[in-house]
């Protein structure tokens, strides 16, 4: 795989640094995937998977070549995730 088409994947993720985080606290301290993954018990590949092309997205602040979440943005996500409808329908209705 490419550097530039790894580029194109988490090219959502980066934030300007001149550009100021709406609520992110200066001492706020960022997660990484495995942090993620243990408090919502998935893989990281799972929270890696929903960094990058799986929606809902987990929103990520890339740090060079290190992706790092805020526990609001986790927060979020796991909102999404249960109201989210399932597309597939049970056989047995339930």
């Amino acid at each position: 795989m490419s550097q530039l088409h790894i580029e194109e994947f988490t090219r959502p993720l980066t934030t300007p640094a001149s550009v100021p985080v709406q609520g992110m606290q200066r001492s706020e301290r960022l997660l990484n995937a495995r942090e993620v993954a243990e408090r919502l018990g998935v893989s990281e590949r799972f929270i890696r998977d929903h960094t990058t092309r799986r929606l809902p997205r987990i929103a990520g602040v890339r740090l060079g070549k290190l992706i790092r979440y805020r526990i609001a943005d986790v927060d979020l996500f796991i909102t999404e995730l249960h109201s989210q409808t399932s597309s597939h329908r049970s056989p047995y209705r339930v």
